[in-house]
């Protein structure tokens, strides 16, 4: 680089010694006085005379001097700006997730992550599964975390690991008479009123295709798109609703709601930890990942 030449220059002009000036930079003598060479060379003109024991400028040498200077000053700072950009992204995990684990299982795993890893700086973009994935091979994120219905696809654009499986289950309130079963028939939901969001969302179309296939009339009483508002109305047993198990999680554990397996549903949704084949991951992703995979995946666990 030319800035070698002129740090060289700059070095040089202000001990006044090409010795003193390899010494400072670690050079040789040879290497140094070659770089003022090559620098008298470009400009056509000489840079330096001798004055007794030292080095001195000549005129063209007291021209240049101040853009030597300058150049060096813009060089040092443009270096700083890089590296602080690259420290930046290397402590920068951006995570992408699909609506229900990123609603109910992300925000817990970020606060775990960063508990270990304080200066990594986390980023997290909720939407559809479709669209975390563009936004992995755009580079705008680099993993996603994402709900699929069970039996996923794969592709070999990504990396892919099954974090954990999701059941569908039934869900009640604790006053409703089934809250002291501990499963549930296809024949219990007859005549229930159900509570279940709108058509338009997988999990309920999954759910109506499994029922009519069993034989249930499936006729929801109430269509509610809003997640946290279905949980409110069960936990008023105004009805059952069939909620992927995640959805309920704090809820179960403190006995607002109730889990009930149903006998031949067999629905789940599974999540996956996902990203780019081939991409480079930073040292903060790399954590990230080995962190989830470590939580989530037994072998992992096993082998570390």
């Amino acid at each position: 680089m030319d800035v070698v030449k002129f740090k060289a220059f700059y070095t040089v002009a202000t001990l006044k010694n090409i010795s003193k000036a390899a010494e400072q930079l670690y050079y040789t003598q040879p290497a140094v006085s070659a770089q003022i060479r090559e620098l008298e060379n470009a400009y056509g003109a000489r840079l330096f005379k001798r004055v007794g024991q030292n080095l001195e400028l000549t005129e063209a040498g007291n021209h240049l001097f101040p853009y030597a200077e300058q150049l060096l000053e813009l060089f040092e700072k443009s270096r700083k700006t890089v590296n602080e950009v690259v420290d930046i992204e290397n402590h920068c995990v951006r995570i992408g997730a699909s609506s229900l684990p990123g609603t109910y299982l992300v925000p817990e795993l970020i606060v775990e992550f960063q508990a270990h890893n304080p200066d990594a700086h986390v980023m997290l973009t909720v939407k559809d599964a479709f669209e975390i994935e563009q936004l992995i091979l755009s580079g705008e994120v680099d993993v996603g975390i994402l709900g699929r219905a069970g039996g996923g696809h794969r592709t070999g654009r990504f990396v892919q690991e099954l974090l954990l499986e999701d059941p569908l289950v039934a869900v009640v309130g604790p006053g409703h008479r089934y809250a002291d079963r501990e499963s549930l028939t296809p024949a219990d939901l007859e005549g229930e009123s159900l509570i279940m969001p709108p058509e338009n969302r997988l999990t309920r179309r999954a759910v109506e295709k499994r029922f009519r296939r069993l034989g249930i009339d499936f006729q929801p009483a109430y269509e509610i798109a809003d997640t946290e508002a279905i949980k409110r109305m069960v936990t008023n047993n105004l009805g059952i609703s069939i909620l992927s198990s995640m959805v309920g999680r704090r809820e179960f554990a403190v006995g607002w709601l109730k889990e009930l397996p149903v006998e031949g549903l067999d629905l789940r949704r599974e999540v996956y930890l996902v990203h780019q084949q081939d991409r480079h991951l930073v040292p903060a992703v790399q954590s990230f990942v080995r962190f989830v995979a470590e939580r989530y995946i037994p072998e992992n666990v096993e082998q570390s």
